[in-house]
């Protein structure tokens, strides 16, 4: 169930019990009352495709607080591994992880919360080896390939709820990250897609995207498959990201690098085997501040 060809001509999943949305919020409210275990006489993969349908709502309640938590639960919980494969490659297609790329408005939820159905997938992946290693690589290249094409990177946004695209984004790179399929070569590309997003200059980061960021950058670090060097080099770029001279797009990359490179000093310093890196981070966060010597 993959492509075009699993939709009908108004658009929606051709499986799925087709419940009107009102209705699907109902039973979601009371899915969530019992701890989002599967009431009588529901078929969870079912229902998971007709979430699949509104999983870009734009009323943050049914899409985050219902949609998204019981899918969620029911990758890991309840459905069979190749269910859980279509709901992949559903997530994965055109009508929800690239519908609308490079548009500012309200289609990046349906993108934003499609990458977390991704991250809960490749998470039961880690402990059910659903996918094979060819195609654990077209799906890693890509989400690499929509997170650094991803452009409406709001958070939280008033009447609709998150959005959160750089975290939910950052979410599943820490998944891939944590595949032991995976060696330098796709830590480093996770590297680059993650040094992409902090260093933007049009969007400031004001709901912690920075912290979901490092996560990844962290688990990258534990595998301990890059050379200590090679992570002190890539710090280092910081220093020297491209500015244009004009504001407020210069002061936006600084601060969006800055913090970036706080929280990773934070989330490191207590932990000695990663001393040099602490130390790195600290000599880059002195040089790029506008008040050490105040």
């Amino acid at each position: 169930m993959s492509g075009n060809n699993c939709y009908n001509n108004q658009g929606r999943l051709k499986r799925g019990i087709n419940m009107e949305r009102n209705k699907l919020k109902e039973l979601l409210k009371e899915i969530k009352k019992n701890d989002f275990k599967v009431l009588e006489g529901i078929n969870p993969f079912e229902l998971s495709l007709e979430m699949m349908n509104y999983i870009g709502d734009l009323e943050g309640e049914l899409r985050d607080r219902l949609i998204f938590s019981t899918i969620s639960n029911w990758i890991v919980n309840e459905l069979k591994t190749d269910e859980v494969h279509q709901i992949l490659d559903i997530s994965l297609d055109d009508k929800h992880l690239f519908y609308g790329l490079g548009e500012v408005n309200d289609t990046v939820f349906t993108r934003t919360f499609s990458s977390l159905i991704v991250a809960g997938s490749i998470y039961r992946h880690r402990s059910d080896k659903y996918l094979n290693k060819e195609e654990l690589e077209e799906i890693f290249e890509k989400f690499i390939k929509y997170y650094n094409n991803e452009r409406d990177l709001r958070g939280y946004i008033k009447g609709n709820g998150w959005a959160h695209g750089a975290a939910h984004g950052a979410d599943v790179l820490d998944e891939f990250a944590r595949c032991e399929e995976f060696g330098s070569k796709e830590m480093r590309k996770i590297l680059e897609a993650i040094y992409k997003k902090v260093n933007v200059d049009y969007y400031s980061y004001v709901d912690e995207e920075d912290e979901r960021m490092i996560t990844g950058v962290v688990a990258i670090l534990e595998r301990n498959l890059l050379d200590e060097l090679e992570i002190i080099d890539y710090i280092k770029r910081f220093k020297n990201v491209t500015r244009k001279g004009i504001q407020p797009e210069d002061m936006t990359l600084q601060v969006n690098g800055r913090n970036f490179l706080r929280s990773l000093y934070f989330r490191i310093v207590d932990k000695p085997k990663y001393q040099n890196i602490t130390d790195t981070t600290k000599n880059i966060l002195d040089e790029i501040s506008n008040f050490k010597n105040m």
